[in-house]
């Protein structure tokens, strides 16, 4: 397998608050990246009610946001994380 392929992905999904949507996004984006990141990835949720500096410090504009930090280059998904197809798209576009 190429090395690359086996790199360690680090993510940042930024939420807003405590709602049903936030946690369909979480449990989504976890669910995903243990089906094609398995054993590979890290996952930091922030809230950015608790962390309003980090919404600013990263520019967000619309929530949710996904950030792949790690490997570079850093890229960067907004939308719907429960559009389960096109989060695989995308994630499969950010490692």
């Amino acid at each position: 397998m190429d090395a690359a392929l086996k790199e360690h992905v680090n993510l940042r999904l930024f939420i807003s608050g405590a709602t049903a949507g936030s946690m369909r996004a979480v449990s989504a984006v976890r669910r995903l990246c243990e089906e094609r990141l398995a054993g590979r990835f890290s996952l930091e949720v922030t809230d950015i009610y608790q962390e309003p500096e980090a919404a600013r410090r990263y520019q967000l504009v619309a929530l949710p946001a996904l950030v792949k930090l790690a490997p570079a280059p850093k890229r960067l998904f907004i939308g719907n994380m429960t559009e389960t197809g096109r989060l695989v798209a995308e994630l499969d576009a950010l490692v």
